[in-house]
């Protein structure tokens, strides 16, 4: 082989190694991202607990009202099943405070108080009347105090002070009602129940009323709150397990992507160098 020949093949093999290069690093040239692990992280995060913490609050709102309509409807249930026990035409007699101490005034209190018992959870159990415009109260189902304890009984025909509206409703429409939210009163905070006394004819002439202790009502709501609270804080793990995988997945990402640049500028440096290799050969021929 003549030395023209091998000079030739010599000079040939550097530009097709040159040429081999330039293609390879166009077409694998890296982009250029913005990877922010923590902050995609975080988003992440935020995303789930926002999604979950709606629907956690629409099904606990739904649930919530669910429960307390429930509690009403029970409430009303008893308050019509204990009405039973009062003889309205006794009742429509029961007009004047001097009645308070007549043996049917009593017998008629005591039948209440009997079915009050049967009940632990009833706080309250009487009946009242609309005179006017004021809620009177006719039986009764408290028993007297104890030594030390607050007489809490109320006289016959003895005014309602601020009566909830419920039962102003109830006494005027003769139509069964039930506390939408606790009130407050002189004897403390209730939800309650309304139903109406109606004689022979159908007509109501007062109504029975029931209270149930707002501490009552809170602990039958209590299971429902405290399952949302263990809904949210497996949300909250939940949310932060996927954001941490997030982290960690982009953080490998990001190394990667950072390597593969490095590994880019290498080869870049690398295909200057055959360049400037190449140009040097062909200088003292020129």
């Amino acid at each position: 082989m003549s030395v023209a020949n091998r000079n030739t093949r010599e000079a040939a093999t550097p530009a097709l190694d040159r040429a081999t290069l330039a293609a390879l690093l166009a077409k694998h040239a890296p982009g250029r991202y913005r990877i922010r692990p923590l902050f995609e992280a975080v988003v992440v995060f935020v995303a789930v607990m926002l999604a979950t913490f709606i629907t956690v609050s629409f099904i606990h709102l739904r649930a919530l009202e669910a429960q307390k309509q429930e509690i009403r409807q029970g409430l009303l249930r008893t308050a019509n099943v204990l009405s039973t026990l009062v003889d309205v035409e006794d009742h429509r007699g029961f007009d004047r405070a001097e009645i308070e101490t007549t043996p049917g005034f009593i017998a008629a209190e005591q039948q209440l108080i009997r079915a009050k018992q049967a009940d632990p959870q009833i706080a309250f159990l009487y009946t009242a009347v609309l005179d006017g415009d004021t809620v009177r109260f006719v039986l009764d189902a408290t028993l007297p105090p104890l030594a030390g304890e607050e007489d809490t009984r109320v006289a016959l025909l003895q005014a309602y002070d601020d009566p909830p509206a419920e039962i102003v409703e109830a006494l005027r429409s003769g139509e069964t009602r039930a506390s939408a939210e606790p009130y407050t009163d002189e004897w403390g905070s209730f939800v309650s129940a309304y139903v109406p006394l109606r004689d022979a004819n159908g007509q109501a002439i007062g109504v029975l009323g029931l209270d149930l202790e707002v501490s009552a009502y809170l602990a039958r709501l209590e299971p429902i709150e405290r399952a949302t609270r263990r809904a949210l804080v497996t949300a909250f793990f939940i949310a932060f397990l996927m954001g941490s995988a997030v982290w960690f997945l982009r953080r490998f990402i990001l190394v990667l992507h950072h390597r593969r640049n490095a590994l880019y500028d290498d080869l870049q440096a690398m295909q200057a160098r055959l360049d400037a290799g190449h140009d040097d050969a062909r200088g003292p021929s020129a």
